[in-house]
């Protein structure tokens, strides 16, 4: 008798301990969920910020700190805006000789291109920096590439050799610090357990990084986020997705988009059979990784995706099924016919939806692939022109100096001239967005009242006008962005913009939903 009470106590003890867990993930789910909801309002926070920020830095005379603070604010929100602010620092800590400030763009530029899944690009900027490695944010920016780099080349000598480098990095990252330090410390010291697979004491030392009461958001994310990983590892998915739901509310309350946890905690839900909630943490994923442009992100997330939303796609078809025999039971025979029809005009319309879906976001990553190229072979062509312009410059100068023939610096070549280039950059951008809009001039015309249709000169390609509107269609929406771009005052920009629009066929809300819908090169 009293071993069955043991046997019945234990069993309650069990069942209340499971019961619990589930209580308790629920409740954190139900945390992400608010917070998700509260994303459009964090991020406009944040774009507050951004904005006061960008108008400091038209009244700066050393814009460093304010390029390095829109850099912060960008690193892990969006990935091509960050690695605009990391190059304008590196350009002005080159411009003001500082070798600190070099230091730090140089690591700046590195993370934006590791976030961003451009691995060589990183490891060229890094594997320069020869005299930076007694620095503390070059050290683990390194070790994390190191890492990266070791998981993507998967289980070879290769993989190992990296592995043993970044555990390099992050033992001389350790000595920078104390026990007194404490998150600094003990992150190092438990991802090289974790990287050696020694998962318990790297979830030992992780746990005191995180007792840190000065942790930032962003940073407890990153903790929460790595130990994580180290349960998954040793089986206990239960507390791994707890901690993979931690750091997705921090990376959110951070405007966070360079992110694993999300994808992580679709993919444990999905093991779990939670198919409706794995689609829709995997689809957010997604979105996220295309908001920040993180192409390895996408790459790991698009493995993923068609097998939980094939499942999903099952679950509700199963669902379905289901209410259609009840409903069948309820009316017998009667309806038997009607409800067949029914079943298969929506099944075959839910696989056209989907079909539809798929092939849009096909459509649209290939037009988006196509403009990147575009951008990237004109913005190549550009710095080269340029950079030759400088180098024959600087040899003409060097040329009269050593002839005593100073007096004729005081002539500025025609290559090197400001106004030249500026008309060649025209030229070359008006190339570039006719390459991307080959119809762009015609399609544009179209929305303007017949007589106020903008003729082009034989010379040019494009005018100002249009060239400001094309730079909006291609996604350059800040006034002040594309006055930089055209050498143009912003009170300039409203002044083509405000007329044009008063020349439409529409008003302006419906005036900018067609602009945006300019056909792009197939």
């Amino acid at each position: 008798m009293q071993n069955r009470m043991i046997i019945l106590l234990g069993v309650i003890g069990i069942s209340a301990a499971l019961f619990s867990a589930e209580h308790s993930i629920s409740q954190q789910l139900d945390r992400l969920n608010a917070t998700l909801a509260m994303r459009s309002h964090i991020d406009a926070v944040k774009h507050r910020r951004i904005d006061s920020l960008q108008r400091c830095l038209y009244l700066a005379d050393e814009p460093y700190d304010l390029y390095k603070q829109l850099y912060q604010e960008y690193r892990s929100y969006k990935y091509d805006t960050a690695l605009v602010f990391a190059q304008h620092m590196y350009d002005e800590a080159v411009r003001k000789a500082d070798s600190a400030l070099l230091l730090e763009a140089q690591v700046s530029r590195a993370f934006v291109y590791l976030s961003g899944g451009l691995f060589h690009e990183a490891y060229q900027v890094l594997n320069g920096m020869t005299w930076a490695q007694s620095d503390a944010g070059y050290l683990l920016t390194f070790a994390r590439l190191l890492y990266d780099m070791s998981d993507y080349t998967g289980s070879t000598g290769l993989s190992d050799e990296y592995n043993r480098r970044g555990n390099a990095f992050m033992s001389a990252l350790a000595t920078h610090y104390s026990a007194s330090d404490s998150a600094v410390y003990w992150y190092p010291l438990a991802v090289i357990d974790l990287r050696n697979g020694d998962y318990e004491r790297s979830i030992a030392r992780m746990l005191e990084a995180l007792r840190d009461s000065r942790l930032s958001a962003h940073d407890q994310a990153i903790y929460a986020s790595s130990l994580a990983y180290l349960y998954r590892q040793t089986g206990n998915n239960d507390a791994a997705l707890s901690h993979y739901i931690d750091a997705a509310i921090h990376d959110i309350e951070s405007s966070t988009y360079e992110t694993i946890a999300m994808r992580m905690i679709a993919e444990i839900l999905y093991e779990q059979g939670e198919i409706v909630l794995a689609d829709k943490y995997i689809h957010i994923a997604m979105s996220d990784a295309r908001a920040y442009n993180a192409r390895h992100r996408q790459v790991s997330i698009s493995q993923v995706l068609p097998i939980i939303e094939e499942n999903y796609k099952h679950h509700i078809q199963q669902r379905a099924t289901v209410a259609y025999i009840l409903l069948a039971a309820v009316l017998l025979m009667l309806i038997i016919g009607v409800t067949g029809i029914i079943l298969l005009i929506r099944r075959n319309k839910a696989i056209h939806d989907a079909q539809h879906t798929i092939d849009d976001m096909n459509r649209n990553l290939t037009i988006a692939n196509k403009i990147k190229e575009e951008l990237l072979c004109s913005l190549l062509v550009g710095h080269s022109q340029y950079l030759n312009a400088v180098e024959q410059y600087q040899n003409m100068v060097k040329e009269r100096v050593v002839q005593r023939r100073t007096n004729e610096l005081m002539t500025v070549p025609k290559n090197v001239d400001a106004r030249l280039q500026r008309q060649l950059l025209y030229r070359r951008l008006d190339d570039t967005l006719l390459s991307i809009f080959p119809t762009f001039v015609g399609e544009f015309n179209a929305l303007l009242l017949p007589e106020h249709t903008m003729e082009i000169k034989p010379d040019e390609k494009l005018n100002p006008a249009l060239r400001i509107f094309a730079l909006i269609r291609l996604g350059i929406t800040q006034n002040e962005v594309i006055a930089d771009i055209l050498d143009y005052s912003i009170n300039t920009i409203y002044t083509y913009k405000t007329r044009t629009i008063n020349h439409s066929r529409y008003n302006a809300d419906d005036f900018y939903t067609a602009l945006m819908h300019i056909a792009v090169i197939d």
